[in-house]
């Protein structure tokens, strides 16, 4: 009897519809049951809460919308506070109000198909009061009881919705994606001319699917956390999308596990499978060199790519290896196991057609190992940089500036420019932002201390505080105050405790490296990250120093920052084009000990460069009345002939900086009146205009206007 015509790769193609429906059928019915499920959804949503970076995270938006909006002031002591709210995300009593407004965004997002949604956490007042009434009684009865506060707003893609409202309405459309797959793979099988092979391409397509879609999850959670620039909102939305989207990614893993047994089943009816074989296959064609010049050249890039993914992300590199590696393995396992138990077909043609088979399951996986190769290079970061330019012209942002001396130059600039609320466990904060936020800002003069200290178990960094005998407590003490020096140290006692984890090295603190501390060099590296982005951009950096010359010189060559440092002469002082050809870009200047000229490029600012107005101001008043004006710009360090003249403008509440003061002495007006004065008084043009709080007020504007009016030039843009 002649044999019944098949039309050809009708086999093939229903392979490949099956493998798509069983494919979907896995995700819609995960979604039905993760995602679109109001009480699952609510579930694991509550769940993360039980993640620290979530609990820190969701910490601090109360912290933010809440307590400070009660009273702005208490920043100075936000991780005091924000530890406490932190500590009741997980508790009874805030996860029944968090688990009420996630059914409320789910009902709007997925229910009712609104644009945007948001997670509100309503009467949330009371539970924080309840909190902070032991820690801080005063700010406790700032806050309303019935205070509402909004996490955050969710805006699903139109289809996502769609897709919800259609997995409600049709319960069973995995079970009928699942049918789907089912038929029409045993369709193919019955159509198939070969059907060991059809089986066999059965089981390679799920393991593709699988791995694929468990790739596609790593791509796409690297792509989400690389366009979020915090360390903290990266790490709690990386714990939630573990907590909804990492039994998918399990359940991916095990559909690829069934297609290496079915593709086992069909390719164990001849021979055992050699697991040697393909790897030497495997090998032979890396090391051996191609004879055409074009196989060569895609040899070569191959080869390329994957060796940069080895050492820009050789953990992505290798747990892709493993996956890959354990799927084979259990696909031979699988093999020989199946081989057993099924009747033996000993055939010479049974045996080319099972080598023919093999070559196809190499041939699969190598394709695999190369898409995730290049689909782990690309999201992991191979080619990504960090958006460090900022849209200016000219030098410092005006064409006007370039061809003026350093001294006829405004320019803004922080104190303690290192003690950011943003920074991690900062307590007593006097910036808005940390450098990377205050260079694109516009800050271009930037007011450090560095310290010496040690890092502890404890996370903290311990001041080495054995130089205050030969009399720096006295320095402390006028700049703290008696009393406020006192608590600082009991503070540093209770951390001192915790045993030191590595050498004595050099830090940006305020005083106290136990109540903020960055590594200089973190601090450094900002620095020359910022200026080789912007090679039009100048910075005036002045360290108050507490450490040896050379150890901040050794800290600038370490980090590279030396070949963006300005190493001509100051005298003269240049211009700000002069300084920016020279192929530096960076003035350095020690509050105390620059080397005495053992380090040409760091400069005592004290000593020839640099005179300045008293900097302890202790209210608002001495900074914006008019009649007190007069004495703030009274000399103090620096002689009268330093060129270069420093406004210092803040006001000292030690221990605990308020932004409130900030906003009113840096006020447009007051700001700009106080300049006008002491430029009057001093018979100087003010250089670097230093505040607190830089985002509060309009230091900006102000010092825009500074230097429009100088030479008549226009207005900077």
């Amino acid at each position: 009897m002649k044999a019944r015509r098949r039309p050809p790769g009708l086999s093939l193609a229903l392979v490949v519809i099956a493998t798509i429906a069983l494919l979907g059928s896995l995700l819609v019915g995960y979604a039905s049951t993760a995602l679109f499920d109001s009480d699952s959804f609510a579930d694991r949503a509550t769940s993360a809460l039980d993640e620290q970076a979530v609990q820190s995270e969701v910490g601090a938006l109360v912290t933010d919308n809440l307590v400070l909006k009660a009273n702005a002031d208490f920043v100075a002591v936000r991780p005091l506070i924000e530890s406490v709210v932190s500590g009741i995300v997980g508790g009874g009593a805030f996860q029944g109000l968090f688990r009420k407004a996630v059914n409320d965004v789910h009902r709007a997002a997925f229910k009712h198909d609104q644009n945007t949604a948001t997670l509100t956490l309503g009467d949330i007042g009371e539970v924080v009061r309840g909190a902070l009434q032991a820690l801080r009684p005063q700010l406790s009865k700032q806050i309303k009881g019935q205070a509402d506060v909004e996490i955050t707003g969710i805006k699903p893609p139109s289809w996502v919705a769609d897709l919800a409202q259609v997995a409600e309405a049709v319960g069973v459309l995995w079970l009928i994606l699942l049918a789907i797959g089912v038929v029409l793979a045993a369709a193919a099988v019955w159509l198939s001319a070969d059907r060991r092979r059809t089986v066999l391409q059965l089981g390679v397509g799920l393991v593709i699917a699988g791995v694929a879609g468990a790739v596609a999850l790593s791509v796409g959670r690297a792509l989400v956390l690389r366009g979020i620039d915090e360390s903290a909102v990266r790490d709690a939305i990386d714990a939630v999308w573990g907590v909804f989207l990492n039994d998918l990614r399990t359940a991916l893993y095990l559909l690829a596990a069934c297609g290496a047994v079915i593709a086992a089943a069909a390719s164990s009816l001849v021979r055992p499978v050699e697991v040697a074989s393909p790897l030497r296959r495997a090998w032979s064609l890396v090391a051996t060199v191609p004879e055409t010049p074009r196989m060569r050249v895609i040899r070569a890039l191959l080869l390329l790519v994957v060796g940069i993914l080895i050492v820009v992300r050789h953990d992505a590199a290798i747990d892709a290896l493993m996956i890959l590696a354990g799927l084979y393995v259990a696909y031979a396992g699988a093999s020989e196991l199946l081989r057993l138990t099924l009747s033996n077909v000993a055939s010479e043609r049974a045996a080319q057609e099972a080598h023919g088979r093999r070559t196809l399951v190499a041939a699969a996986i190598t394709a695999i190992l190369i898409f995730a190769a290049g689909a782990a290079f690309v999201a992991f970061g191979g080619t990504h940089e960090e958006p460090l330019a900022v849209e200016t012209s000219g030098c410092n942002g005006s064409e006007a500036l370039c061809d003026r001396t350093l001294d006829q130059v405004a320019i803004p600039a922080t104190h303690n420019a290192m003690s950011a609320v943003t920074n991690q466990d900062w307590l007593f904060g006097q910036q808005d932002a940390g450098f990377a936020d205050q260079l694109h800002d516009g800050i271009r003069g930037l007011l450090i201390d560095a310290h010496y200290g040690q890092p502890t178990e404890s996370g903290k960094v311990k001041t080495d505080l054995s130089d205050l005998t030969r009399g720096e407590r006295a320095t402390y003490e006028k700049a703290l105050g008696p009393e406020s020096l006192d608590a600082a140290l009991r503070i540093r006692d209770r951390v001192v405790n915790s045993p030191t984890t590595g050498p004595r090295a050099v830090y940006l603190c305020h005083r106290f490296c136990e109540l903020g501390a960055i590594p200089i060099d973190t601090a450094f590296k900002q620095y020359r990250d910022f200026l080789a982005a912007n090679p039009n951009e100048v910075l005036v950096i002045v360290i108050e120093d507490y450490v040896e010359p050379q150890d901040i010189a050794d800290a600038v060559k370490r980090t590279g920052l030396i070949d963006y440092v300005y190493k001509g002469l100051l005298e003269p002082l240049p211009t700000l084009q002069e300084i920016i050809d020279s192929g530096g870009q960076a003035v350095m200047m020690a509050e105390q000990d620059a080397g005495h000229g053992s380090i040409p490029w760091y400069h005592e600012a004290y000593d020839r460069l640099v005179q300045e107005t008293p900097f302890t101001f202790k209210k608002p008043e001495t900074l914006t009345d008019p009649k007190q004006l007069a004495a703030s710009c009274e000399p103090n360090r620096g002689p009268d002939d330093a060129p270069l003249f420093l406004l210092n403008h803040w006001v000292d509440t030690t221990p605990a900086p308020r932004p409130s003061n900030a906003e009113k002495v840096n006020d447009e007006k007051a700001l700009l009146k106080r300049v006008h004065v002491c430029e009057r008084i001093r018979d100087l043009e003010a250089n670097l205009i230093a505040v607190d709080f830089y985002r509060e007020g309009d230091l900006f504007d102000v010092v825009d206007k500074l230097n429009a009016e100088r030479d008549g030039a226009p207005e900077a843009p």
